[in-house]
């Protein structure tokens, strides 16, 4: 029974090795099955970036005359260390001097500093999501402060980098959202005796290091924490921190490596010496602050947005958050937010108000600008004085040229922001119209180069009659009105309306700081002009209203809207319990719009010598030529380079284009979200802005362009384009500012400087994507004024100045319509009113819960490309796919093929040059993988065949030999 017992066992195990073989052979050739003829290929474009290896070849080349956008710099290693040096640079022009008591700064050579804060060993590089970089090789801020000199404190830097303060770290959200913001600063019991006493050896200056961050998905928490303190307050530990630094230490210098506008007010009862905002360093960006703290650079940077002495007293912020639609059973249709406060957005609001204040009217209440406003917009110090003087404004034949020479009256060489703001009236007619005015409004600026001492330069700029207009409802176009103007020069907004009330007559008691009649010019425009800006001067079109809808009383609402007639009486509202309850007819607007506009779109052409891509290069838009070659493209052909756009531009063979990638972010080419290479991590774009310097902003361009050459990255999702309309955005790091007009100057040099290396920069995020809460699907509410004022307005300067051809579409609703199917946003402004010539992609649409970025609702309204990975998605049938898509899709060809035939895509590719997809090596990885498995299966199912004839013929063997009778010989081994 023993023996037998054995057997079954074996014969089990034997079983249980067969099952185990099989299964993990079938396993691997599933595998590979399911890669090669599934997977690979549904999400061939994706895999190929991710990998770093696939795309197009050109066979035959054509020679240097073909390579239409070149690199300045003659070796990659070159043009790293430029690159580099152009990261540093944004740093060193956009580091802003909020405060210096007493010329604590710069401080002396060779200083023993102390830095305080865990932030000091774990800098803020970047914000998170699209827009990040990767700082895996930038330079640390505790090396940056070294390499300039400074003898820094190493007992304090090894406290917080392995002592006991490692174990407190900042937290962010991920690019889902996931996780949470915290401070979590190192508690005062944390500190060790020897890092307390380590002080006295390293008391010069204490450097105390505030870091915030932000991230897609995400925007800033404005509840408070456990503690009674929100996010952009000081936190509890850090204002014990501080405390301590101001007992310990003659000077306290403190570092801003922040990202968004914070509430300092605090920080007057601490008295900091020095206040530096350092923003986000990027890859050189240390280096830059190291420099500034010791004097080697001299800080020119100034603010981009208000700093309020409370973050929550903007009126936007009553209006940001979570807000759903009750009655609302749509997927992604179920969130609405209101932009309540209309114009009234950063310094537009504050500035505002004050002016009404002072001058008694608009029930603005018992309000003091001191109380309010810690920091104005445009405010900024240096470490030498400047004088302005013989300012003057003239008329020109297209507006207004202001000049005034800039003087370096100080002891040291430094550069100075010059801005230029205008003040309109705001009349009787404008209150019953429903138009608002900001007091002041930002219509020009300039920097001047690096003054010496004693050193004059003489700065000008241009204001044009177009910023003069103002949208009026009544008559749904943009008209002039009469009245009295005045352009202000100023330091920040602010001071230069301070010199507007002056020069009006205002009396010095009544105002908070000096007026300087000097800087400003007064001027009458005698009659209103309701004709010349109704027609559109890019294109000569009408301009009429286009986004009615997006107005609540559109659908019968009794909604208010901030006015500075009634400041109080009109201060934004929150939606009760956080929802509102939707008229029926918002509801059934919800629905997605699946008519195809057709008609325009080109026929399929019969040409009898077929045109290649490379034939229309240098072709205008309105030559023939792009109709006849579109019109050679077959519907599959269509379908493919339309739909199937996510991080790249598809090939097509038959007309000789090749295929581009495309990757994020606003602060350089990133491969965060989908591996492969990466170029130079910059400092993100609020610190850019906070230069002033649309020199150093096109040069910022061309260096994303040089990165693009090297690595092969046609498509740049970026410039980003949306506005700070509250300090809690979570992607305010990645945009410009809270003015328009500075975030429409910076994207149109932006854009300008990598065209110029053949980039196509993807624009975004194409409007009114300003909060990142329930960003996929929201209504977003507002009126046409403040849609068209605030949020186009640097889309706008971006297209007709910068010549941006590219543009990426926002996920979010305008009124009830999608950003992407709006054919007013898409068509009507982009195209008829500013006369764009390219494409417009939608942001990520990979997914099926992006459904309502419909394909046939966006081809409609003007959306070219869709940002999908996926080949299966987005996929119409033939039912669906109706002549009137078809030619929806041709003309959105056009515009793609347009777009990459004017990039460095086409780069080498002549008249006898084929474009040839290549195989990529990930794919014959995948190809032998699934040939192994197949094999190691046969070789495996053969042995254990073989196996099981040798067992069958042993046991055979064996029972012969059982059976045989006694002496008989037995059968031969």
């Amino acid at each position: 029974m023993v023996g037998k017992a054995e057997t079954t066992w074996r014969r089990v195990r034997r079983a249980l090795r067969r099952l185990f073989v099989y299964g993990a052979c079938s396993v691997l050739v599933l595998a590979g099955l399911a890669g090669t003829f599934v997977l690979g290929p549904r999400y061939e474009g994706i895999l190929s970036i991710f990998l770093g290896a696939g795309g197009t070849e050109l066979v035959n080349p054509g020679g240097a005359e073909t390579q239409r956008f070149t690199s300045a710099y003659a070796s990659a290693d070159e043009r790293r260390s430029a690159l580099e040096a152009l990261s540093t640079d944004v740093s060193r022009e956009g580091i802003t001097l909020m405060r210096n008591s007493e010329g604590a700064l710069p401080l002396k050579a060779g200083a023993k500093v102390t830095v305080l804060g865990q932030d000091g060993v774990d800098p803020v590089h970047g914000g998170g999501g699209a827009g990040s970089v990767d700082a895996s090789t930038a330079v640390g801020l505790v090396d940056g402060l070294a390499a300039s000199g400074l003898q820094v404190n190493p007992t304090l830097t090894a406290f917080y980098k392995e002592g006991p303060g490692k174990e407190f770290r900042k937290t962010t959200t991920d690019v889902y959202g996931r996780g949470d913001f915290a401070v979590n600063e190192v508690p005062q019991s944390a500190y060790t005796e020897d890092a307390l006493s380590s002080f006295d050896s390293y008391g010069d200056a204490a450097l105390v290091v505030i870091g915030r961050s932000g991230g897609e998905s995400s925007d800033l928490p404005t509840a408070p924490d456990a503690k009674g303190r929100t996010y952009l307050q000081l936190s509890t530990e850090e204002l014990d921190l501080l405390t301590l630094a101001r007992e310990r230490f003659p000077k306290v210098i403190v570092l801003l490596n922040t990202q968004n506008a914070m509430d300092l007010s605090e920080l007057d009862q601490i008295r900091p010496d020095a206040l530096v905002w350092i923003g986000a360093l990027g890859q050189g960006g240390a280096k830059a602050v190291g420099e500034v703290l010791t004097g080697a650079a001299n800080p020119s940077g100034a603010l981009v947005d208000t700093y309020s002495t409370d973050s929550l007293s903007a009126p936007a912020t009553a209006n940001i958050g979570d807000f759903s639609i009750s009655n609302s059973q749509v997927p992604n249709g179920d969130k609405v937010i209101a932009y309540s406060e209309g114009i009234y957005v950063g310094y537009r609001y504050y500035e505002t108000r004050y002016e009404d204040v002072v001058r008694g009217q608009g029930n603005a209440g018992r309000w003091t600008y001191a109380d309010e406003v810690q920091f104005p917009f445009g405010h900024g110090l240096s470490y030498t004085d400047f004088q302005w003087s013989t300012a003057s404004t003239t008329r020109s034949a297209k507006g207004w040229m202001t000049t005034v020479t800039v003087t370096n009256t100080g002891s040291v060489a430094g550069k100075d922001v010059v801005q230029l703001y205008l003040h309109a009236p705001y009349s009787d007619q404008d209150r019953s119209a429903g138009i608002e005015r900001a007091a002041v409004n930002l219509v020009g600026f300039a920097k001047t180069r690096q003054l010496a001492p004693g050193e004059s330069q003489t700065v000008t700029i241009e204001t044009p009659e177009e910023a003069l207009r103002v949208w009026d409802p009544t008559v749904g176009t943009w008209i002039v009105e009469a009245g009295q103007y005045a352009l202000a020069l100023g330091q920040d907004a602010h001071q230069a309306l301070n010199s507007v009330l002056a020069a009006t007559g205002i009396p010095a008691e009544r105002l908070d700081g000096p007026g300087v009649v000097d800087l400003v010019h007064r001027f009458t425009v005698a009659t209103t002009d309701r004709t010349t800006w109704a027609t559109a001067p890019a294109t000569g079109r009408p301009v009429t209203a286009r986004f009615e809808e997006a107005d609540p009383a559109h659908y019968g609402q009794d909604w208010t809207r901030l006015s500075r007639s009634d400041w109080q009486g009109t201060w934004p509202t929150t939606f009760a319990d956080g929802s509102w309850e939707a008229p029926a007819r918002l509801l059934e607007d919800l629905a997605i719009d699946t008519v195809s506009s057709g008609g325009d779109g080109a026929s399929s052409s019969g040409a009898s010598t077929p045109l290649k891509a490379v034939d229309l290069v240098g072709k205008d838009w309105d030559d023939p030529a792009w109709e006849t070659l579109v019109g050679q493209l077959g519907v599959d052909e269509l379908d493919a380079l339309v739909r199937v756009g996510g991080y790249q531009t598809r090939p097509v063979e038959s007309i000789q284009l090749p295929g581009t990638v495309a990757k994020d972010g606003s602060a350089g080419i990133s491969n965060t979200l989908v591996g492969g290479t990466s170029g130079t991590a910059y400092p993100p774009e609020v610190v850019l802005a906070s230069s002033w310097n649309t020199q150093l902003a096109t040069e910022f361009g061309a260096g994303v362009g040089e990165d693009s050459l090297a690595l092969g990255v046609t498509g740049w999702y970026a410039p980003s384009t949306n506005i700070h309309r509250s300090p809690y955005s979570g992607r305010n790091f990645e945009y410009w500012s809270e003015d328009p007009l500075l975030s429409g100057d910076m994207t149109a040099v932006v854009v300008s400087g990598a065209r110029s290396k053949g980039v196509i920069a993807w624009t975004k995020h194409f409007a009114l994507n300003d909060q990142e809460t329930n960003r996929m699907g929201v209504v977003t509410f507002a009126d046409e004024q403040t849609i068209r004022e605030i949020y186009l307005s640097p889309f706008e300067t971006a297209v007709r100045r910068g010549g941006a051809n590219a543009v990426m579409v926002s996920m979010n609703r305008i009124g009830a319509r999608w950003a992407g199917g709006h054919r007013g946003l898409m068509t009507e402004v982009l195209r008829g009113e500013w006369g764009f010539r390219g494409a417009a992609i939608t942001d990520q649409a990979s997914f099926a819960n992006f459904a309502y970025e419909d394909l046939r609702e966006g081809l409609a309204a003007g959306t070219s490309l869709w940002l999908n990975t996926d080949s299966h998605l987005w996929k119409l049938d033939d039912e669906a796919l109706s002549e009137a898509v078809v030619a929806d899709m041709r003309r959105a060809a056009k515009d793609v093929v347009f777009t990459v035939v004017n990039s460095n895509a086409m780069n080498g590719v002549g008249p006898e040059t084929t474009v040839r997809q290549t195989v990529a090596p990930w794919k014959v990885m995948m190809w032998g993988f699934t040939a192994f498995a197949v094999a190691l299966t046969a070789l495996c199912t053969w042995l254990d065949v073989r196996g099981a004839r040798t067992r069958r013929r042993a046991r055979q063997k064996a029972l012969a030999e059982v059976e045989a009778p006694q002496g008989q010989d037995r059968p031969d081994k």
